[in-house]
């Protein structure tokens, strides 16, 4: 008598962030002179879903250009593990996907060397919430309604190769290497996801017994199918660095300095589904009593893509006779996003500057604080995400000016209530009504639910018998209904 269709609904919530400190401390290391970079990455290694929390095993990559006593240019790559525990509301059914960004780092070389740096963790959890949804009733008047479900479509990764060659005189040690990835479009067809992605990396290497530095700058387009992926439906796309390299070849005296690095990209479709349903009943021939259901879901519904440029400077300690070595790493941090007409987003960006002061190299570090506005439609819950693609260290003086071009990365979700009937309960049957005729006194704005419903009859009964009826009904309006009496 009564049809219920079963539906998944997705809803999103997020973790509350935690920070944790991790210390390194190199061994190995025979003495060192100066510090003159020291650059970190985070990322996360594995994490395991439990009620009521997630285990994240995560790892900071360190990496570390310096003097040694001697005056010679050394780096080291240092890998420190650690662990964390995000608290919130989570099952073990519950997908979660987790974050790992440095906010802060630092260097010690009093007594012992010791690397330090400030992770910040946090993760999205996706809750699948069965439904059952009250679709159809036969013998029975309803009135229905469209309700709208987000739904999961498909989850899916994807990998592809990036590369690119520059020819320098003679390389006699590659120092560091820092790359990173970032999406500037993401382009829904049937079957077909079209994405583009820029790839920034950072070489600081030894040439001719001088610092130098390289940039590659790889811009990708790569086409995804995805067998279920229709026309509308929400992509949240999460580019990341795979891995990284730099090759050396060719001749002496024309190096060819070549780096090849692989991208990574998680993609996470969703759907917003649309069926009618009833959202109200009764019967002709029985009481009957429903039980409406209400859930409060949080689902993605877009990204934006944006570019922006900030400036600053920094003192140079050293500021006689000094001339740009390299800018070995670069990174920004965001500390809040505001949504007002568009979003604001205000951080940090930092940047590792070698330069030279006659003979001698030193370093400087230029924590640049930024504001900036981007237009556009965005919801009260905004993930943003930024990265430094591009960056120009001009010296006078004692000054360091710095011009950054970053790119900003927003996913937008929205809260969104559904109400639906889950069950009905047939009771008993009604008596029959043995009055020939029934007057309704309608309240302004009645409906034809309201008139059928009480006086237990059809629509096309009501309309039979009231030629001309009008709804909304205006207060005082009299309906009337006969019956025809049968023993």
């Amino acid at each position: 008598m009564f049809k219920f269709d079963q539906k998944n609904a997705i809803s999103t919530t997020f973790l509350p962030p935690i920070e944790r400190v991790v210390e390194f401390i190199p061994r190995g290391v025979d003495g060192v002179m100066r510090v003159l970079s020291l650059s970190v990455d985070g990322k996360a290694l594995s994490h395991a879903v439990n009620d009521g929390f997630v285990d994240v095993n995560g790892r900071a990559e360190f990496k570390l250009i310096y003097l040694d006593l001697d005056g010679a240019v050394c780096s080291a790559n240092y890998n420190a593990d650690f662990s964390v525990r995000l608290d919130g509301d989570v099952t073990r059914e519950d997908q979660v996907n987790v974050c790992l960004k440095v906010v802060e780092w630092s260097v010690s070389s009093s007594d012992t060397l010791t690397l330090s740096a400030v992770v910040k963790v946090d993760g999205n959890v996706t809750k699948t919430i069965p439904l059952n949804i009250l679709t159809g009733a036969e013998d029975s008047f309803v009135t229905t309604d469209i309700l709208t479900i987000p739904t999961h479509i498909a989850t899916t990764s994807y990998s592809f190769p990036v590369d690119e060659e520059t020819t320098v005189h003679e390389v006699q040690k590659v120092l560091s290497l820092d790359t990173k990835c970032s999406l500037t479009s993401a382009k829904v067809t049937d079957k077909v996801l079209d994405l583009s992605v820029d790839t920034v990396a950072i070489v600081t290497y030894v040439e001719d017994g001088i610092i130098r530095t390289a940039t590659f700058n790889v811009a990708s387009t790569e086409s995804v199918s995805i067998e279920d992926l229709c026309e509308g439906d929400r992509v949240k796309v999460t580019p990341y660095v795979k891995s990284g390299r730099i090759v050396l070849h060719g001749v002496t005296g024309e190096n060819i300095l070549r780096f090849e690095g692989e991208i990574g990209v998680n993609v996470d479709v969703t759907r917003l589904e649309e069926i009618e349903v009833v959202k109200d009943l009764f019967s002709l021939t029985h009481h009957t009593t429903t039980t409406t259901e209400s859930n409060d879901l949080t689902y993605f519904v877009g990204s934006g893509y944006y570019t922006e440029k900030i400036q600053g400077e920094t003192t140079l300690p050293r500021g006689e006779d000094t001339a740009l070595v390299g800018v070995p790493a670069t990174t920004v941090f965001i500390a809040k996003t505001l949504c007002d007409d568009g979003l604001t987003v205000e951080g940090v960006a930092t940047t590792e500057i070698i330069y030279s002061s006659g003979d001698d190299l030193y370093s400087a570090r230029a924590e640049i604080p930024y504001s900036v506005h981007l237009d556009g439609d965005f919801s009260d819950t905004v993930k943003a995400r930024a990265t430094v693609i591009d960056s120009s260290v001009k010296i006078k003086g004692d000054k360091a000016e710095i011009t950054l071009t970053i790119a900003f990365n927003t996913k937008c979700y929205v809260p969104h209530q559904i109400n639906y009937i889950s069950a009905v309960e047939l009771g008993e049957e009604r008596e029959v009504n043995r009055s020939g005729l029934s007057i309704y006194v309608a309240n302004d704005g009645d409906t034809p639910w309201d008139v059928c419903k009480a006086l237990t009859a059809t629509p096309e009964q009501i309309a039979e018998q009231n030629i001309g009826i009008a709804y909304p009904l205006k207060q005082g309006e009299k309906i009337i209904y006969f019956r025809r009496i049968t023993k």
